[in-house]
């Protein structure tokens, strides 16, 4: 799993339903063991290339739910500007290596429902 896959999310505002993640092994795509991975962090961003975290527009933590078959949740708070945003998500493996395993574009949309 050496190059993250390009996955593009979207949202309605406000929407705070998690999103899960599967980690997959690229050789035979089954479900990689993260039971000791730690730091699962998601970062927003609207640049492409941030030069920092100043600009982020939001970071969602990871909680593992499936470690032997390699799933992650992250739960947005719903409180992100709409607007069309770039992410990535990493996490520190095993071997205490940081692992970037998704990324893409990140799309908040207007949602009818307003609270």
């Amino acid at each position: 799993m050496a190059v993250p896959t390009k996955i593009n999310i979207q949202r309605k505002r406000g929407d705070t339903r998690r999103m899960i993640f599967k980690i997959k092994s690229s050789t035979d795509g089954s479900g990689i063991d993260i039971s000791l991975w730690t730091a699962f962090l998601l970062t927003v961003d609207p640049s492409f290339n941030p030069v920092d975290d100043t600009g982020n527009a939001m970071q969602i933590n990871g909680v593992i739910v499936d470690g032997p078959g390699g799933r992650v949740a992250f739960t947005p708070t719903g409180t992100t500007a709409i607007g069309n945003y770039f992410y990535d998500a990493q996490a520190v493996d095993e071997n205490t290596e940081k692992v970037t395993f998704a990324e893409g574009t990140y799309e908040l949309i207007e949602d009818i429902t307003k609270d």
